[in-house]
């Protein structure tokens, strides 16, 4: 089966004070702007319980006109009837190369534009020479070959090219055991980053309300300037737009700000190519007032219902022809060639970041526009595009509601319950559609971890324990354990079924997210089992030890314990970069020891407001006991994320990492608590609502600097 993923990736909008851009900023839309195909897409994803949504739609063209390449029979006519693709391919394949022309990346360096698109082909299969060349020379795509019997390096393959690609922000987008069945990948990856050409001074930011609903309102970081810009506000969409060019004159961002509060959703059914592109026509270029609220967010879209419901029926069934692809020996192979969905993952981070000389420029733009006619302030929901001008070409679109929601509507984990399909993209737990059944296990199944935390609160001393890695560890003894230790293992983890449909979701979520390294962030998980030479492993078990923990199964001659300790010492040094470099002696082993079940979890993570060090002081930090202890105290000023839990009586803060996925919640019990108190009270909260109660607040903040290396005897926790 074809397994065809697309990526439109992420756009970064920043501010930089090199130098000035001399040239004069005049726009006209383009004479073929756009069409009527991204603007149906953008209404598809426009439901009731969509809210933030960024979607690509010349990624997604690209992709399906590579497939219309090699597309025959009904499957051919459903692309030239559908998405109106012309008979003459050879026409096609010279729009879309006048478009990667125009895509190029400018020679000033002023934006960055990286776009590609590659195959990843079955080595047994051979692709049409015809087909290959078609793709090459009309849309810049190489075919490689790939073997998928090797999922492993297979999957290395794949996410090494998109994390090169998209500068490292994606770097995982499938997993070993997404490959099972696939004979051909299509990856297609958009990567923009570009500097505004009328500075957001960054002294200028500031909190204030942004109307998620009118009677619902949110605290957000907005951005203000004033300068030059198009503008115009239509009456026959009730809205004002905006545009905001980047330096390098292809690009600018549009924002269509509906004038009342709760206006997006009737903004969304009057938006199409016909009304939209007149009201470009009318853009003049006025002294404007800007206040837009800064954001970052992260989309997942599934395109093959929407496509069905647009009339694109034949390439997901059975019965899809794509004779023009690929020839060969294998037949079955070939009749295989179905397109199981089509995934869309982008990004967008959008802020006023940059030199702190931006206060000179902000004076002399503050003297050159005194008093303005025109104010847009982004207090409550918009729409945007990006568009590459002199193409109108439309690399992504999408809609804002909540400035402070980082996830979009969510990627379902499976591909679709068509063609027995049975392989998942495994995405983060918190990419996922709202399903009251399943996030009832979730929570159940996160018990376990405050469980955990109460076991050990009233241990003397710190304490350091990692619920994740424990719950991976319970889980692989889960999967070949029988009977009674089946049944405790699972009640501890309120397991009822480990081959229950959520339950396998959640745990390959769970293992997808231990391994995540993006930037300054490392995230790494690793399992091993260690068996006896004098035993055989059940195939079935060892099959699943791979497939859904990515875990290794190593014989060792348990009779020589000092050599076996030796070895699985060496793999614990090196799965935890060295960091624990002994978990078991010989004395934990003897020539009986038919099994041992590792699993290490490594995080190294740089704060996204770093502590400065000349503010670290000696002070008191108070003991549970009350006593005084002379401790070096980190200080900072900056916004957090912080609440007073009235419930548990603490003070909540969220300390986030660089690459905004990872954080470290602090709870902090008032004076007249204790934290093993706290400890014991939280398996009464509801962790999910102690973070959702956090809000930005201004901060003087003083943790002290700590170390910890800790060890502990879980046998008697996990006796029933």
């Amino acid at each position: 089966m074809l397994l065809c993923f697309l990526l439109g990736l992420v756009c970064l909008s920043t501010i930089s004070a090199t130098g000035s851009d001399e040239e004069a900023d005049a726009y006209f839309p383009a004479s073929e702007w756009s069409d009527t195909f991204d603007w149906k897409l953008l209404k598809a994803f426009s439901t009731p319980n969509s809210r933030n949504v960024l979607i690509s739609p010349i990624g997604l063209k690209v992709v399906l006109a590579l497939l219309y390449e090699g597309s025959g029979g009904l499957t051919e006519k459903e692309f030239q009837n559908v998405l109106q693709f012309p008979i003459e391919k050879s026409k096609m394949r010279e729009q879309f190369k006048n478009i990667s022309k125009a895509l190029q990346p400018s020679e000033r360096s002023q934006y960055i534009l990286n776009l590609g698109t590659r195959i990843f082909l079955d080595s047994r299969v051979t692709p049409q020479q015809n087909f290959a060349a078609k793709a090459l020379d009309g849309y810049r795509t190489d075919i490689e070959p790939t073997n998928y019997s090797q999922p492993i390096e297979a999957s290395q393959t794949i996410n090494s090219w998109i994390d090169k690609l998209t500068n490292g922000k994606v770097s995982r987008l499938v997993a070993p055991g997404d490959l099972e069945d696939a004979i051909m990948i299509i990856a297609n990856a958009i990567y923009f980053k570009g500097t505004w050409r009328h500075q957001f001074p960054k002294n200028n930011t500031a909190l204030g309300g942004f109307y998620v609903s009118p009677n619902e309102i949110l605290t957000v970081p907005y951005m203000t300037t004033t300068d030059a810009f198009y503008y115009f506000e239509s009456n026959e969409l009730d809205a004002k737009i905006l545009r905001l060019p980047y330096k390098g004159q292809n690009y600018a961002l549009f924002v269509v700000l509906p004038n009342s509060k709760a206006g997006l959703s009737d903004l969304m059914k009057k938006v199409n190519l016909h009304v939209l592109k007149k009201q470009l026509y009318m853009l003049d270029k006025v002294p404007v007032e800007v206040r837009l609220p800064k954001f970052k967010f992260n989309f997942q879209a599934r395109y093959m219902k929407i496509l069905q419901d647009f009339g694109l029926t034949q390439m997901f069934q059975n019965t899809a022809s794509f004779p023009g692809i690929a020839r060969g020996n294998i037949p079955h192979l070939l009749r295989m060639l179905v397109v199981s969905d089509i995934i869309q993952k982008t990004g967008i981070e959008l802020d006023e970041e940059g030199s702190v000389v931006y206060a000179a420029t902000h004076v002399q733009v503050g003297n050159k526009f005194a008093e303005v006619d025109y104010v847009f302030n982004a207090t409550h929901p918009f729409m945007f595009f990006l568009e590459e001008q002199t193409s109108g070409t439309i690399l992504f679109v999408g809609k804002v509601e909540n400035p402070l929601e980082t996830v979009g509507v969510p990627l379902p984990p499976r591909f679709g319950s068509n063609q027995g399909l049975e392989s998942t993209l495994s995405a983060s737990p918190n990419l996922q559609p709202a399903n009251p059944e399943r996030d009832a296990v979730i929570r159940r199944f996160n018990y376990f971890d405050l469980e955990l935390l109460k076991e050990f609160s009233e241990s003397p001393g710190n304490v350091f324990i990692s619920p994740a890695s424990i719950k991976t560890t319970l889980a692989l003894i889960l999967e070949g354990a029988k009977g009674q230790s089946a049944r405790e293992i699972g009640n501890a983890l309120r397991i009822d079924d480990i081959e229950q449909k959520e339950i396998r979701e959640i745990l390959s979520r769970l293992l997808f997210d231990l391994k995540d390294s993006t930037g300054n962030t490392v995230l790494e998980s690793a399992s091993s089992i260690f068996v006896s030479n004098k035993y055989n492993v059940v195939p079935e078990f060892e099959k699943k030890v791979i497939t859904y923990y990515n875990g290794l199964i190593k014989h060792l001659d348990f009779s020589n314990p000092n050599l076996a300790a030796k070895i699985i010492n060496s793999w614990v040094s090196n799965a935890t970069h060295g960091l624990i470099d002994q978990i078991v002696g010989n004395q934990h082993l003897s020539p009986d020891t038919a099994l041992l079940l590792t699993n290490a979890l490594y995080f190294k993570g740089k704060w996204k407001t770093e502590f400065n060090p000349n503010g670290t002081k000696e002070k008191c930090f108070f003991s549970p006991t009350r006593n005084c202890v002379s401790t070096p105290l980190m200080q900072v000023t900056s916004t957090f994320n912080y609440n007073f839990n009235i419930d548990l009586n603490a003070h909540a803060i969220e300390l986030p990492y660089q690459d905004d996925k990872y954080a470290m919640l602090i709870l902090f019990p008032t004076n007249g608590n204790n934290v093993r108190t706290l400890a014991r009270d939280m398996q009464h909260a509801q962790l999910h609502m102690v973070i959702d109660a956090l809000k930005p607040t201004d901060l003087i903040l003083e943790i002290p600097k700590f170390e910890i290396d800790y060890e502990t005897d879980l046998v008697s926790f996990c006796d029933p």
